[in-house]
């Protein structure tokens, strides 16, 4: 069964809701995983709405480039978005489904990501890419209606 516009919308919502719900329980490596799950999923929708073709990259930043996320995106904000992407498209990886806990944290650790934060380190990296996750879908959201 081919997956609709519909039907990858609603997937990056459920991905998206599990990945707060891994987060709040502190499976903070599935919760990262899905936060950009769902944004795959997300960008997926968005592509289908405008083409029946499959893009079978799993590179974030170019699949919102293709699907034309940007496009009603405010000028101001664009910086902001594109940062959002980069950040996500570093973090995460499709891949990382093969990844142990330990593989993971050797790639953060390639990638400096939150070595100078306070606090749980894991968490932190969740953190980063739940919140990037919602702030995309949001505005994916704003663009869907």
């Amino acid at each position: 069964m081919a997956s609709t516009a519909d039907t990858y919308r609603a997937a990056a919502n459920e991905h998206l809701e599990r990945a707060q719900d891994e987060f709040d329980r502190g499976e903070y490596f599935l919760a990262h995983y899905l936060s950009g799950l769902a944004v795959e999923c997300y960008l997926r929708a968005l592509l289908r709405r405008r083409s029946d073709q499959f893009d079978s990259r799993h590179d974030l930043a170019a699949l919102a480039v293709e699907d034309g996320y940007y496009d009603d995106v405010p000028l101001a904000k664009i910086d902001h978005y594109s940062t959002l992407f980069s950040s996500l498209n570093l973090r995460w990886r499709s891949n990382h489904r093969y990844y142990s806990n330990r593989q993971f944290l050797d790639y953060m650790n390639e990638l400096g990501a939150e070595f100078n934060s306070k606090g749980n380190r894991w968490k932190n990296m969740s953190r980063t890419v739940l919140k990037n996750a919602y702030d995309i879908i949001k505005l994916g959201e704003l663009k869907w209606t």
